[in-house]
């Protein structure tokens, strides 16, 4: 169950727009990294895709262009360990969906630039409520996991 429950939160880490610019540091007030990069107070659809690509380059440990199923496995055993540290899992964790495995969209164990661009896409169009091409703060507090304080790093 501790197990099921850290690939859980890792995988909401790996593709929440919150942790996806994780580097980045802590956004106003500090809630947790800003995605909002030119300041103007939402998140473009460019601004979200880019994070994305940053994150990926970082997971993508030996720049092949590929996160394989040893990086995968690496990326867990980190979290893992940065997790146990933190207490029980929140409340529904255990219900989340395993979204490095939904990212892998042709299921070979591999995730490319490609799948995490297409899957940052749809978690973007999603969470754009108002279909607006932005996410305001409401939008944006959206993404971040439950319990989704500041991320220690």
């Amino acid at each position: 169950m501790k197990r099921l429950s850290s690939l859980v939160v890792l995988a909401a880490t790996f593709c929440g727009a919150a942790s996806i610019a994780n580097a980045q540091g802590p956004g106003p007030g500090g809630r947790g990294p800003d995605l909002d990069t030119n300041s103007d107070g939402v998140v473009s659809a460019s601004e979200f895709e880019k994070a994305g690509r940053q994150r990926f380059q970082r997971m993508d440990e030996n720049h092949d262009g590929v996160i394989d199923r040893a990086e995968i496995a690496a990326i867990r055993e980190r979290m893992a360990e940065r997790l146990k540290d933190r207490g029980p899992a929140p409340a529904g964790a255990a219900k989340r969906p395993d979204m490095i495995a939904e990212m892998d969209a042709d299921k070979d164990g591999e995730i490319t630039l490609a799948e995490v661009t297409a899957a940052q896409k749809a978690r973007f169009k999603k969470a754009d409520k108002n279909g607006d091409g932005m996410l305001d703060a409401a939008e944006q507090q959206a993404l971040r996991p439950a319990g989704g304080g500041p991320r220690q790093r």
